[in-house]
């Protein structure tokens, strides 16, 4: 067999890259029959191994066209190579795979195929519903001419790494021409734009083996400045931290050279912190870029009711408040048109930043639409709780509707109108929740954790006498989750696609704030969960997979499934166990994980692409953005930084040749998943020391994701709380023109009784 160079290795299937032969052999097939078929073109053509126009099947035109492929003994099949049309074109468009069983034909429901136009197909099953069987058909659907053209099909028994690449298995493969995606992507996969001084630093290496040398030089430069060697297809250079950050660097190794990247202070912050805001002011619904309504939309287009924008807007504003306090202001009110959507809260003050403005939008919406689904609710628990972080730039009236319409709808069942995708049973958010949602991402397990524990916040400050029931009921439902919730159950975790950050962040919260009223054994439980993910993600690409055998969540729909929201918003999770759990083990590879995983949306995957489309445009120093942009429902073609799509099963562990594979659509529920993720990591990296020097002289150091001009020395403010009450914004100074550190020599008249840093759950305090 000739194998192609995009061939790789992996323990089962023992191929280096040139002209080594797999271990593994493709499935026999004894017999062959078809629904029609054309003089020379007899259906054995299909199965002899041979990849040509010549040697290919060719139906007659008829209104159904099948073919029947029989194996000796029962097969444990998973996934087959389908090679059709004529030269590059008339491909076969729509099919679908059926297995024998019991006597009847059953369908393959991962074996669909939809508006495809590629001669060459890899048609991964999903390890979930296996396919044992003697005997399989294909039903060809659409094809153009109704004439189906099949020149090889080849079947591959189940192996948890998958079936091998495209181009094994037959004698021979005409190249075509390459792909967008394929084309001019090195074989080393790194963060494209760069990394964090400090930070883990790895790359992928698909086609290297252990002990293959590599080295970093300056881009158009041979100096070595780094060296290591290539282990289980990674490269590890972590501890490569220059000192200038204008300077591009590349891996090189094997006669390879990587795309060039940088490093410096907070470079991912730098280069997607106003990305993050700047999406979310694009993509709202009514006043964005795209002014009609669009179906499914409330405050931002396409988000339905589990978008998490207060979630998440007030999650990263806290973490970070310096940050968002002296961005460009971008917003200004717009009064409310005819549609009457918006309007219910009075308008803000202008000089508000453009984050708060988003809170403000949020909530004004929902309210004013009163919109009583349980999701809705509960995300105006978080604009209570930090209403007093809020409140300067807000009037009273905004907190007092809100409030008003919060309480009397809590723990109301009636959701006033129907919601798309709603997997919701009931919308008491004072009822425990005992059903786990589809892969849609609708119902997380635990998403009233912490929306009550916030209600009860806010109850306690309003002194209300219903308050203990709001902490009862998160009490409750982390309780049944500990009792009831198998980790080892991917729809328990990546299965919950972008709204998986719900849980953890819930649990992790109600341990952390309320240690000694938590329910028993909720540790053990998270620590759990780090168990499944540390045995999950031991691959060349440090990547959390869906199960033990599967990469990706697959389903029966072209639509199943896309998720760039679970690949950025899985950090969010992490960050919150690592504030649990003790094991500096866990810690260090974590660490890892976390910045593996938004590596693998900055180019660090099988496509070798950044997650967005305008990846170019949008994130400095970004090579090459993702395949396609669809404007969707969401109608995000002119929206700034824009979330497309990650690689799909079907790429994993390595088919790069699957291109521009699965479904791709930007949307505001992915967007927020990596908000959050930066939210936590904000508050994860800063930490804060105060000293008594003198009397009443106070040396105050702040570490803080703020340093995002290298060549200006920044300034930012902390809060000085008195012990008479009161408090005052002292400000501090950058320590040097390129530090991760901000230092200043504050005198007090008064008497300080602490020195803090960002709001409420995400606060650093020092007290004296």
């Amino acid at each position: 067999m000739i194998v192609r160079k995009t061939a790789w290795l992996i323990a089962a299937l023992l191929i280096l890259a040139g002209n080594k032969c797999f271990a593994i052999e493709p499935i026999k097939v004894i017999g062959v029959k078809v629904s029609s078929y054309m003089s020379e073109h007899k259906p054995e053509k299909m199965i002899d191994r041979k990849l040509g126009n010549a040697s290919r099947w060719v139906s007659e035109k008829e209104d159904e066209v099948w073919a029947v492929f029989t194996f000796n003994n029962e097969q444990d099949v998973g996934g087959l190579h389908l090679y059709s049309g004529y030269g590059q074109k008339d491909a076969i468009t729509d099919a679908k795979v059926q297995y024998m069983n019991g006597g009847a034909w059953k369908e393959v429901l991962s074996g669909r195929v939809r508006s495809n136009k590629k001669p060459a197909l890899s048609l991964v099953f999903d390890e979930g519903r296996r396919v044992k069987t003697k005997s399989i058909r294909v039903m060809i659907e659409k094809t153009p001419g109704d004439v189906a053209r099949i020149k090889e099909i080849v079947f591959w028994p189940f192996m948890p790494e998958g079936i091998p690449p495209l181009g094994v298995g037959v004698e021979k493969i005409k190249p075509g021409k390459k792909s967008v995606a394929e084309a001019n992507v090195p074989t080393i996969y790194l963060n494209q734009s760069g990394f964090n001084l400090g930070a883990p630093k790895r790359f992928t290496a698909p086609l290297m083996t252990d002990g293959i040398s590599f080295v970093i030089t300056e881009r158009d430069d041979d100096k070595v400045l780094f060296s290591g060697s290539i282990k289980n297809h990674l490269g590890d250079f972590t501890d490569f931290n220059p000192e200038d950050w204008r300077k591009e660097y590349v891996v090189k190794a094997n006669g390879v050279t990587s795309f060039p990247f940088r490093v410096g202070q907070w470079w991912l912050e730098r280069t997607t912190y106003q990305n993050m805001v700047d999406f979310m002011i694009d993509s709202r619904h009514y006043v964005g870029t795209y002014k009609k309504t669009c179906r499914g939309s409330y405050g931002w287009r396409d988000n339905h009711q589990f978008g998490w924008e207060l979630h998440t807007m007030v999650s990263q504003y806290l973490s970070n408040p310096g940050a968002y306090d002296r961005m460009p202001r971008q917003i200004s009110y717009e009064k409310p048109d005819e549609r009457k959507t918006w309007g219910a809260l009075e308008p803000y003050d202008e000089t508000a930043p453009d984050i708060v403005k988003l809170i403000h939008w949020a909530s004004d919406v929902i309210v004013t639409r009163d919109l009583r689904h349980e999701h809705f609710k509960a995300q105006l628990a978080y604009f209570l709780y930090a209403w007093p972080w809020l409140k300067k730039w807000m009037p009273q009236q905004n907190y007092d509707s809100v409030k008003a319409f919060a309480f009397a709808n809590w723990a109301q069942d009636d959701k006033a109108k129907n919601y798309p995708y709603d997997e919701s049973r009931g919308h008491n958010l004072l009822a425990v929740k005992k059903k786990v949602g589809s892969t849609k991402g609708a119902l997380p397990p635990g998403y009233t954790v912490m929306p009550n524990l916030l209600m009860y916040e806010v109850a306690r400050r309003e002194d209300r006498s219903d308050k203990d029931l709001y902490f009862q009921t998160a009490y409750d439902q982390v309780k049944w989750i500990i009792d009831n919730i198998d980790w080892n159950d991917p729809m328990t975790t990546k299965g919950q696609r972008m709204s998986e950050h719900l849980t953890m962040t819930g649990m992790v919260y109600m341990y952390t704030q309320y240690k000694d009223k938590a329910p028993v054994g909720l540790k053990k439980k998270i620590e759990a969960w780090c168990d499944v993910v540390l045995k999950r993600s031991g691959n060349m690409w440090d990547f959390r997979k869906y199960s033990d055998s599967q990469w990706v969540p697959t389903g029966v729909k072209r639509t199943m499934w896309n998720e760039p929201g679970n690949v950025l918003g899985f950090p969010a999770c992490m960050l919150s166990a690592m504030q649990v759990v003790d094991s500096p083990e866990i810690h260090g590879r974590f660490n890892e994980l976390i910045f593996a995983h938004f590596d693998n949306a900055f180019g660090r995957n099988p496509t070798g692409r950044h997650c967005v489309y305008h990846g170019i445009r949008d994130v400095e120093g970004v090579d090459l953005g993702w395949f396609s942009l669809h404007n969707g429902l969401g109608k995000l073609k002119d929206v700034r930084f824009v979330i497309e799509a990650t690689a799909k099963n079907e790429h994993y562990p390595y088919h790069p040749e699957m291109g521009n594979s699965g479904w791709s659509e930007g949307w505001v529920n992915f967007n927020t998943a990596f908000n959050q993720s930066m939210a936590y990591l904000a508050y994860r990296d800063i930490s804060l020391t105060a000293n008594k020097v003198k009397r009443k002289t106070y040396d105050v150091r702040l570490k803080v994701p703020l340093n995002f001009d290298y060549e200006k020395r920044e300034s930012v403010d902390v809060i000085f709380h008195y012990k008479d009450g009161s408090q005052s914004t002292q400000t501090l100074k950058e320590e040097n023109i390129n530090s991760a550190y901000f230092v200043g020599t504050v005198k007090s008249k008064k008497s300080v009784k602490s020195v803090s840093y960002g709001y409420g759950f995400f606060e650093h305090r020092v007290n004296f």
